[in-house]
């Protein structure tokens, strides 16, 4: 396939800066007085409205970031499908407590036309996230997804500058080139509206019968038969044996709070030395997103989330499950080299912060470097970010240095300029 680019989207300083406020002013949430404030920030656009509208409607952080990963499935697929691998880490505002998801890849027992595949372990991991920390109903996380899917979404930036770098890349995949090609041998471009009615139906089906029926019931037994019939070997026991981990996160105090990172063999280290101020790697700014994506949330009571997902490279395995609309993943080394960074008190429960970057595997370092500023040096996440300007990959974050229950007069959110993503404050008088 061949990929081409057009418009639809806001202008990009809108897509930086969505509030309007300069990066050296205060954030929008001290201008509305007596407001709460709540935020989302993702490297897809469409994604992060979804996780906005999950919190204006009454959804913690950790309903908003389930529903982020379950839209952005459907609009950034080429770094977030539901094949990718990734860690999810959740700071609950009533536990006061941190806990990490990881869904780290395994490599199925046999590949497809020569690359190995990723037994999709993610489902599980935000379902289980979901009951441990969620509030809102299952299937009202879900279900936007399934209806971008169904109706239809317009091509983001970010998913327009993929199918660029990568559209050729699929060509040797029917079941990707009628998915993205519209079966004109072009691939959809930004601004066109983007159908998926096979991943749609699967989306309906985990909405219907919960995770559970991704790795256990029907669906994975479809997702078994699907992967055999193009010459690949993930049975389904495969899939009900790629448990996530989930358990304590990684990481250190600061003060009397607690700096949350994914353990190993995810890049929780390589976060913490942004985090530190150490030695980092001197990365250029992506211009795709390399197959990794993040996204964050924060809410009205201090609750956080976010997640980092990879899958392996551009587009993962570039092999989609026939019937299913599922991309998989590829295992390799950027497979693990993703972790989001969230802040909490384990003392009144509230989160300072919540990020994850894009872009590159260098992106965690400048998760753990864009905290640091906001957090440490109380710099506005706009100011940092521009400063940053995407070197080693773009970063979603959002920041409250000074909590956020007594009215978030200090929070503020934002993205890279030089990414496709947006943040989006969820903010009710």
């Amino acid at each position: 396939m061949t990929g081409c680019s057009g418009g639809g989207e806001p202008e990009r300083e809108n897509l930086a800066n969505p509030t309007g406020v300069a990066t050296n002013r205060a954030p929008l949430s001290a201008i509305f007085r007596g407001t709460k404030f709540a935020g989302v920030a993702a490297d897809e656009s469409r994604a992060a409205e979804v996780g906005r509208d999950v919190l204006i409607g009454g959804g913690n952080a950790t309903d908003a970031a389930v529903a982020m990963y379950f839209a952005m499935a459907v609009t950034l697929p080429s770094a977030a499908s539901l094949g990718a691998s990734g860690v999810c880490i959740a700071h609950n505002a009533k536990t006061h407590a941190g806990e990490a998801f990881v869904f780290a890849p395994v490599a199925a027992p046999g590949g497809v036309r020569g690359t190995q595949i990723t037994v999709p372990s993610g489902v599980r991991a935000v379902t289980l996230m979901h009951a441990r920390h969620g509030s809102a109903p299952w299937q009202a996380v879900v279900a936007p997804g399934e209806r971008l899917a169904r109706l239809g979404v317009p091509v983001s930036r970010a998913l327009s500058r993929d199918l660029q770098a990568g559209a050729a890349v699929l060509g040797a995949d029917s079941e990707a080139r009628r998915i993205f090609g519209r079966g004109t041998g072009t691939a959809v471009t930004e601004g066109d509206n983007f159908i998926q009615t096979d991943l749609a139906a699967t989306l309906g089906i985990i909405r219907q019968r919960g995770g559970g029926d991704f790795f256990g019931g029907s669906l994975g037994r479809v997702i078994a038969d699907q992967v055999a019939q193009i010459g690949g070997n993930m049975p389904l026991e495969s899939l009900r044996n790629a448990v996530p981990q989930a358990g304590p996160p990684a990481g250190e105090s600061y003060g009397g709070f607690k700096v949350y990172v994914a353990p190993a063999p995810m890049a929780g280290a390589q976060v913490l030395a942004g985090w530190r101020g150490e030695a980092g790697p001197s990365g250029t700014v992506p211009t795709d997103s390399g197959g990794i994506a993040g996204f964050a949330a924060i809410d009205t009571a201090g609750g956080a989330a976010a997640c980092s997902l990879s899958m392996g490279q551009l587009f993962g395995a570039r092999v989609m499950v026939p019937n299913t609309g599922i991309l998989l993943g590829t295992p390799t080394a950027d497979s693990t080299a993703v972790s989001p960074l969230v802040i909490g008190n384990p003392g009144n429960g509230e989160a300072l912060f919540a990020g994850a970057g894009g872009g590159s595997p260098s992106a965690a370092y400048a998760t753990g470097y864009i905290a640091r500023g906001t957090v440490r040096d109380k710099q506005y996440v706009g100011a940092a970010l521009q400063a940053h300007a995407g070197r080693g990959g773009w970063v979603n974050a959002i920041a409250c240095p000074d909590g956020v229950r007594g009215g978030g007069s200090s929070c503020n959110s934002g993205n890279d300029p030089a990414g496709g993503g947006l943040a989006l404050n969820a903010t009710l008088r």
